[in-house]
């Protein structure tokens, strides 16, 4: 399942469109992210946990982080990391999607703006409980649009 998003300044004109969710790519996105994972391109601290959790996963969900500082909005897998409860559990043995009861939260992925380095803040939904200001001239955005999918 996913959601989508179309956000819209009205006053300078500034939009973006933004997709949370995988719908069903998820199975391709996660071994495409675990695979990154595991090689370091998510940060050393992913690489060590793979290394100290071998049959360890992470959550590659696409979902919303916003950079209060710079207004930059971006859609990222959350990349939270998990270990089985159980250690003889591999990732594998979930052949169709995990039951996430079976496994615990290890390390919370710190995700940081690409553009001027401070920490994100997850906002799951872009609701009105959630304004978004706009990165090209600080007013608030509008969503203008919102699709679901499966």
């Amino acid at each position: 399942m996913g959601m989508g998003y179309s956000l819209v300044c009205r006053k300078c004109g500034y939009s973006r469109n933004l997709f949370a969710g995988c719908g069903m790519m998820y199975h391709h996105v996660l071994s495409e992210k675990t695979e990154e994972a595991r090689s370091g391109v998510h940060g050393e601290k992913l690489k060590l946990l793979f290394e100290q959790y071998p049959n360890g996963c992470i959550d590659a969900m696409n979902e919303i982080y916003y950079c209060a500082e710079c207004r930059t909005v971006e859609c990222e897998s959350s990349l939270d990391f998990y270990k089985p409860k159980d250690s003889g559990r591999s990732a594998d043995d979930d052949v169709f999607g995990r039951d996430m009861s079976e496994y615990e939260l290890v390390e919370k992925h710190q995700h940081l703006c690409p553009k001027c380095g401070s920490p994100m803040k997850n906002i799951m939904r872009l609701t009105a409980d959630t304004p978004v200001d706009c990165p090209e001239c600080g007013s608030e955005m509008e969503n203008g649009h919102m699709l679901m999918w499966n």
